[in-house]
């Protein structure tokens, strides 16, 4: 079978995950596959929310059904729309279905950890009035924000942005904070993993993306330590 060293199930929060499948199959191991069920979603109100946490455990319990190996649920503004934390998450829907299960936002602070990641500056494809709350995700986790930088994108239009603009919000995003030692790419749905390596060796920053923080804490948490170059130190160091 495609998946003979893990099955790596993934609920996905976006208006189409065009982009996650491309840049997982990029990135992973041979042997390693992805069980992926999208969640559409096409506004950030509270009655949307709702339904997408809703729409993300029943796409958790089919997944669960399916037998992957792990079960990353993501969109951590869904999964914390109701309260409580990400570890109670985790652990009770893991109680439920009976598979190992950690979240999208958990695998980045796992990776900022392993990284000695201290000030992080965020990325997003988004409008700058979210750059605050990207800002309080970055100090909820313990860490110091060093700022936030949106794109101005929309969740339809996020499969559509190339990787020039990965870089050159990235190089304005260090620019705007020098003091910064992460940049960080929170959102899979569009090309940056091909912009992680040149903005490494470019800015001598390190360098963490949403998608690329989950396959790594994925393989390490079913106990695969495959090295893997050309996207980034966390897979390819750590």
């Amino acid at each position: 079978m495609y998946g003979h060293r893990a099955r790596i199930g993934y609920t996905s929060v976006a208006f189409v995950s065009e982009v996650f499948p491309y840049s997982f199959y990029k990135m992973a191991p041979e042997g390693v596959t992805l069980a992926l069920i999208t969640i559409q979603q096409s506004e950030f109100s509270k009655n949307e929310m709702d339904r997408l946490y809703d729409d993300t455990m029943k796409g958790a319990e089919a997944l669960a059904r399916s037998g992957v190996d792990l079960l990353v649920l993501g969109g951590r503004p869904v999964l914390l729309s109701r309260g409580g934390n990400l570890a109670e998450i985790e652990k009770s829907v893991s109680d439920r279905l009976g598979v190992k299960v950690t979240t999208d936002a958990s695998a980045q602070l796992a990776a900022f950890h392993a990284l000695g990641s201290k000030r992080i500056a965020t990325v997003h494809p988004f409008a700058e009035g979210d750059n605050d709350r990207h800002d309080r995700m970055i100090d909820q986790l313990g860490l110091t924000p060093a700022g936030s930088l949106g794109g101005g994108c929309d969740l339809i239009g996020l499969p559509k942005l190339p990787v020039a603009k990965a870089l050159e919000w990235g190089r304005e995003m260090k620019r705007r904070s020098p003091q910064a030692d992460t940049l960080l790419f929170p959102c899979p749905h569009w090309a940056v993993v091909e912009a992680i390596d040149p903005l490494e060796q470019e800015l001598g920053v390190t360098v963490v993306t949403n998608l690329q923080a989950t396959l790594w804490h994925a393989l390490r948490s079913l106990g695969l330590n495959d090295k893997i170059s050309g996207y980034g130190r966390l897979l390819r160091e750590l």
